[in-house]
């Protein structure tokens, strides 16, 4: 015995062309679900379902994480820029020049000679924002330092310690106005 078609065909019921139709038709079905994506198990489509909704959770997830740590970046910008425009020291202009390191470079700031004294005994300090330098008092400098250390380009600590017991040269003091 034959297929069902072929039985149909010998006893007369349908013709030639009516079967290959009904076959091409078979045939367009099955394309259009593969195309679709369709499965006969509707588990896998909600499995598939339920993955790409985790996957675009994760993604959103990712990109409010981004636009946080931007938004927390921009802020606190803001914070030091509004310390730093607040407390510049405009009065600090002299003939003295401050030699200090910035990004592996010996830099260059022009100041009277109390304000080298305090920059050296650590009551004023050097910040810097896009490129240019400030100086703070040490109150200030404090303030953006717990902000952000990488804005802080000189300031001395206050060693309140006193000089170390094992310090074979603590009985020699270095002069302050010593120019090399």
């Amino acid at each position: 015995m034959g297929s069902l078609q072929e039985q149909l065909l010998k006893a007369g019921l349908t013709t030639e062309h009516k079967a290959k139709m009904a076959k091409s038709e078979k045939r367009k079905a099955q394309k259009k679900k593969k195309k679709k994506g369709a499965t006969s198990d509707p588990s896998d489509l909600q499995k598939h379902i339920a993955q790409t909704k985790l996957e675009q959770q994760q993604k959103a997830e990712e990109l409010n994480k981004a636009k946080q740590a931007e938004l927390k970046e921009r802020e606190q910008i803001a914070r030091v820029k509004q310390i730093l425009e607040h407390h510049n020291q405009d009065s600090i202009r002299g003939e003295v020049t401050f030699n200090f390191t910035y990004e592996n470079k010996v830099k260059e700031l022009d100041v009277n000679e109390q304000t080298k004294q305090a920059l050296s005994k650590g009551r004023l300090a050097i910040c810097v924002l896009e490129g240019q330098f400030y100086v703070l008092q040490d109150e200030p400098a404090r303030k953006i330092a717990e902000v952000d250390e990488k804005y802080i380009v000189f300031h001395v600590e206050d060693d309140s310690n006193g000089p170390d017991e094992d310090d074979p040269y603590a009985g020699y003091e270095v002069p302050d106005d010593l120019i090399w």
